[in-house]
């Protein structure tokens, strides 16, 4: 579609530029597919298959969304509180150090913790900074409250009632999958683990990639059911950064980045074009899934090449170009 030709060209061109195998382009909106485009192959050794719409691409990073969501299905059937301590859950931890953090401050990435496996230190005051993710203990509590994986949640609310086969922690090597890119020279690889949902083994097609971004901007609302409530989607892409947070650092729903016009540029990797209330996940293989309410639109991509940034690459400014791209490309339509 000529409308996306200036965006998929520059899919293709950073495809290159970071020495990914394959790629992948989709874009819906109003609730239907009106871009996709897929281009290279799984892998660069001889016989490596085309990338096409059952190719499953390892998310990485992206994968946090899919944990919050599970963590907002909880919520909302009062199996964890938003404002619960995780003293509550960790008792393995120094209760005291631990102390008043919450279940909001671990979603929103502003606890001021640092977990090893036998310790917890803190390291700067709870809801003052921007910390990494940490899916895996967001897991854990998630067990501890529930008695079920992420998986087996997310398989009864949302993969089987939309009767998606293209989504799921992978635990055995399938035709489909796409080799990881470690390096311009390193063979692939693939991310193998268990399937209970708490490592970064999940590989997505890039149209069910496009068809979960489509679910929280539909609110749950999908071929004429609400297959979950609306409220979960309502905890999950709106703003639940406490107030204590610094308004120029990035706020967050349940782990997704949400657009904020206080956000200094210089911690923002959502472009300068997304209207407010647009909210983006990005992952360490490229991946990123966009989602702009005020378009009725969601953008995905596909890449393979893992932390092409330790060689230089901007990913930062990639992603905010991209954007920006999505932007000027659905004002086409």
């Amino acid at each position: 579609m000529t409308a996306f030709k200036e965006l998929t060209a520059y899919t293709e061109k950073v495809k290159n530029e970071i020495h990914a195998s394959g790629s992948a382009l989709v874009i819906m909106k109003n609730n239907q597919i009106v871009h996709e485009w897929y281009s290279g192959r799984h892998h660069f050794e001889s016989g490596a298959k085309a990338i096409n719409e059952f190719s499953r691409f390892n998310v990485y990073s992206v994968r946090v969304t899919y944990v919050s969501l599970a963590i907002a299905i909880a919520i909302y059937e009062g199996d964890i509180g938003l404002e619960d301590k995780l003293s509550t859950y960790l008792t393995e931890y120094d209760s005291e150090i631990l102390g008043n953090t919450t279940i909001r401050h671990l979603l929103t990435r502003s606890t001021g913790l640092k977990f090893s496996k036998t310790e917890v230190k803190q390291v700067f005051d709870v809801g003052t900074n921007l910390e990494g993710k940490r899916p895996e203990i967001l897991a854990k509590i998630l067990f501890q409250a529930t008695g079920k994986t992420l998986n087996e949640i997310l398989s009864k609310h949302v993969f089987q009632p939309l009767e998606w086969k293209s989504t799921g922690w992978v635990t055995e090597g399938n035709a489909n999958l796409v080799g990881n890119i470690n390096s311009k020279e390193g063979y692939p690889t693939l991310r193998l683990g268990s399937n209970i949902g708490d490592d970064r083994n999940l590989y997505v097609s890039a149209r069910e990639l496009a068809y979960w971004g489509n679910l929280h901007l539909q609110k749950g609302f999908i071929d004429g059911k609400q297959i979950l409530p609306m409220e979960v989607f309502d905890f999950a892409t709106t703003i639940q950064s406490p107030n204590s947070f610094p308004k120029h650092l990035p706020k967050f729903g349940f782990l997704w980045w949400i657009k904020d016009g206080d956000v200094s540029v210089d911690y923002n990797e959502l472009g300068a074009d997304l209207p407010e209330g647009s909210y983006q996940i990005l992952g360490a293989s490229g991946c990123s899934c966009t989602v702009i309410p005020k378009y009725n639109t969601v953008a995905v991509r596909m890449y393979n090449r893992v932390n092409a940034s330790e060689s230089g690459f901007d990913y930062v400014r990639d992603i905010q170009t991209f954007d920006n791209l999505i932007v000027s490309s659905i004002k086409k339509l």
